[in-house]
């Protein structure tokens, strides 16, 4: 799998879609409520499985965040002590 580089704006592309798709549950369940529908069959495996794959993905990104962040401060401080 080819890896994309992502900056700040990309992320924020992304966790808007993320916040978009929540704004649509949120309102199907005030929508639901307010109608008093108590329930709605759904054919949730797929959304299931894409949501645990997304989040694995989200950590694993994270993570890799987190090491080049030390990465970049560690060489900074490197720099910092030679000069």
């Amino acid at each position: 799998m080819t890896r994309k580089s992502y900056n700040p704006e990309m992320l924020d592309e992304w966790a808007l879609r993320l916040l978009d798709l929540a704004v649509i549950l949120r309102q199907m369940a005030a929508t639901s409520r307010a109608n008093q529908v108590a329930e709605l069959a759904l054919h949730d495996k797929k959304a299931s499985e894409w949501c645990d794959q997304l989040e694995r993905w989200a950590r694993r990104a994270q993570a890799d965040l987190e090491l080049k962040v030390h990465t970049s401060r560690a060489v900074r401080r490197a720099q910092l002590i030679s000069d």
